[in-house]
């Protein structure tokens, strides 16, 4: 059954729906409904199928609610009820066909029990072996040195994004301000974004916990929605992760261990590789609207 034709039939995609393929046509709508009849096209086709693969490879290695799962050796991340967790290099490939460059900071995701055929969010897991933070460097950070380290860093990301086609991400708001928890040596922020030729907005809200050698992050993303409405899925799974023995913040050497840099560029690293992430939250709604209409 064809999913794809276009140019007069000249670019055809045969393959079944599947739940993962059905996913993966709808998070590069955006992008083939715009392509021209040029090799814009099969370079959409192309990256059609990349996603479609990645998907597939991702569904077969999910691990069901309550696995304990490694996270870079890091420490231990126990799956909550209703979610399942995506290991890392099949994450990594996901967000690779989403026209990321690889990143190895990538410790996989965590997805609803459902995604596969009614997906709605992620929640991406990213280790930064960066030397040890101090919090107190973290609690002087000013709301315009954290906002212009994340433009910084979108513009870069930007350029790169089109040269391979695909929408530009821009920064709208800081919606929640970095708070610091000196009890569990974490940061939360959260932005809300636009996406080129898109008339909805996405969120991206990260949990940063500090250890004795960088920061884990835990990210949100979704289409916008009120904070209150993202704690109930991220609180779970935040709260059901622990460091190692040995790798704390109070496990802290200054007479052996690496100090980071620079705290307002590496404070919250999770800008650096997820922004790009939210084409998904753009696909993700897509496709409910989509649904929402067959079923009206």
């Amino acid at each position: 059954m064809p999913l794809l034709m276009g140019c007069g039939g000249g670019y055809r995609l045969l393959f079944r729906f599947s739940a993962c393929r059905c996913i993966a046509l709808v998070l590069l709508m955006p992008l083939l409904s715009g392509a021209a009849c040029s090799r814009e096209v099969v370079s959409s086709v192309d990256r059609l199928k990349r996603l479609a693969t990645a998907l597939k490879e991702a569904e077969a290695s999910t691990q069901p609610s309550s696995s304990l799962v490694p996270i870079a050796g890091q420490g231990l991340l126990e799956v909550p009820e209703g979610t399942r967790f995506v290991p890392a290099e099949q994450t990594r490939a996901f967000l690779e066909s989403l026209g990321s460059s690889p990143d190895f900071s990538v410790m996989g995701m965590i997805i609803s029990q459902n995604f596969y055929t009614d997906p709605d969010w992620m929640v991406v897991i990213n280790w930064k072996e960066i030397g040890f933070v101090d919090e107190d460097r973290l609690k002087n950070l000013s709301i315009r040195q954290i906002t212009r380290s994340i433009e910084k860093v979108v513009a870069t990301q930007n350029k790169i994004r089109q040269k391979t086609g695909l929408p530009a991400l821009h920064l709208k708001n800081l919606l929640l301000s970095p708070r610091y928890d000196t009890v569990t040596h974490s940061a939360e922020y959260a932005t809300d974004w636009t996406i080129e030729g898109l008339d909805r907005e996405g969120v991206l809200f990260s949990h940063d916990f500090i250890g004795r050698s960088g920061i884990l992050s835990f990210n949100f993303i979704a289409m916008a929605r009120p904070l209150e409405a993202i704690y109930p899925i991220t609180d779970p799974i935040t709260q059901r992760f622990s460091y190692l023995a040995g790798h704390n913040y109070s496990d802290f050497d200054p007479a052996h261990d690496r100090r980071a840099s620079y705290a307002h560029d590496i404070a919250f690293p999770s800008w650096q590789k997820t922004g790009y992430s939210l084409m998904t939250a753009a696909a993700l709604y897509w496709l409910k609207r989509r649904r929402d209409k067959k079923s009206s």
